[in-house]
């Protein structure tokens, strides 16, 4: 005998299953709504008519029919809410909002600048975001939440940063400090977990399990299965960056010494320029920083390569050997079908890519039947703040916390 707890746990989920369908298979009419949630067509009339009057769901008028009366097609309205996804990266700061559709409304990218003190960096970024959903919140639609894309060990649940190389922040209460105030819940995640999320694409793309890997400024990598992100006993699965690659090389920000991300990473490639430039003035680093090495990036480093520099070319190409080498060791551990390489690294051309792809290939363990499929990410520079987005939504749908 259902309790009166029970009936309205059922209610609730009847509730989400036909706002899920409506998501992902609108337009759609009443009936086949019933018929892919395996509701009664009267509970699915009750429940599409307390939605349409919250303002979550709408009608776009009439739809074909073979035969007898057209049936009323239904949608999801794309304005019933927002989701913001910030990917808080160390050289840029990148700003998406999302309507309920997932569709994304708007975005925005400013320079990162000085995260010091973290203090003043968070109410800088508090400021941005409150700016940014301003527009948003006069045509009255309400905002779910913010999801925060953060490199570094992140606190599962909290959101404190333990530590982020990144940024040299430890043991900043990052969600605690941005929700302050908000009118809105904030949720911090590790940005490498919420660019695989989104790379991963809807139900993992038919794949079993995907191994992203991000290749920016720093380097980091997240596990998933299906579509379930693998984040770990603690959440801080996917530190791939830090795994020791050379035996006393060089001091990484992480406190160890020979860590991917001290050898290959795009402030490493910077460093070992600036290192060159510093001693042979007539270079083609030389030149494209204007003789001032501090100013070299990673990116004239690929100009350099592609100028046909020969010091540009090594540089890059010891970078990639260590990649690929650090790749094809995740791929003998965790054995996925897929292989996701983003990041602005390997956005300066395919000679990169190949020769990452070249050195894993070497080193994989073959196994009768493999059929690994190595790409680049397909998404788009905002694919972490994406991310973070999908993420919060994510956490809405799992407590059913959605407001309809």
């Amino acid at each position: 005998m259902y309790t009166k707890v029970d009936k309205l746990l059922l209610a609730q989920a009847n509730k989400y299953n036909v706002f899920g369908c409506l998501l992902k298979e609108g337009p759609i009419n009443r009936a086949a709504i019933a018929k892919r949630t395996d509701l009664s067509v009267p509970t699915v009339m009750a429940i599409t008519g307390e939605l349409i009057e919250k303002g979550f769901i709408h009608s776009i008028g009439k739809g074909e029919s073979i035969a007898g009366k057209p049936p009323e097609m239904l949608e999801a309205t794309p304005n019933a809410f927002y989701t913001i996804g910030v990917d808080l990266g160390r050289t840029a700061i990148r700003i998406v909002v999302n309507d309920a559709l997932s569709h994304q409304a708007f975005c925005h990218k400013e320079a990162t600048g000085d995260p010091f003190p973290s203090d003043v960096f968070i109410g800088r970024l508090k400021k941005l975001i409150i700016r940014i959903i301003k527009p948003f919140q006069k045509e009255g639609s309400k905002i779910l939440g913010a999801g925060i894309a953060m490199p570094g060990l992140i606190e599962s649940g909290t959101g404190i940063v333990i530590n982020s190389p990144d940024f040299g922040w430890r043991d900043v209460p990052l969600q605690e400090k941005l929700a302050k105030d908000m009118p809105f819940p904030v949720m911090v995640r590790n940005s490498n977990h919420a660019l695989a999320l989104n790379e991963n694409g809807d139900d993992g793309d038919g794949y079993k399990s995907t191994f992203c890997i991000n290749l920016g400024y720093g380097i980091g990598a997240a596990l998933v299965i299906g579509d379930e992100l693998y984040s770990g006993a603690g959440g801080a699965s996917g530190e791939l960056g830090h795994s020791v690659v050379e035996k006393d090389g060089p001091l990484c920000k992480c406190g160890n010494s020979g860590c991917l991300e001290a050898v290959a990473s795009g402030e490493a490639i910077a460093r070992q320029a600036q290192a060159l430039a510093a001693h042979h003035s007539k270079s083609k680093i030389a030149e494209l920083c204007g003789g001032d090495p501090a100013k070299l990036e990673a990116k004239m480093v690929f100009e350099a390569a592609e100028a046909g520099d020969e010091s540009a070319e090594k540089i890059l190409g010891v970078a990639a050997d260590y990649i690929g080498i650090g790749l094809s060791t995740a791929v003998n551990v965790l054995d996925p079908d897929r292989v996701i390489l983003c990041g602005g690294l390997v956005k300066n051309g395919p000679a990169f890519f190949d020769r990452i792809k070249a050195r894993m290939d070497q080193h994989v363990m073959p196994r009768p039947g493999r059929r690994l499929n190595v790409m680049l990410g397909t998404k788009g520079e905002y694919s972490a703040a994406q991310g973070a987005c999908k993420a919060l939504i994510n956490s809405f749908w799992a407590e059913r916390a959605l407001p309809i």
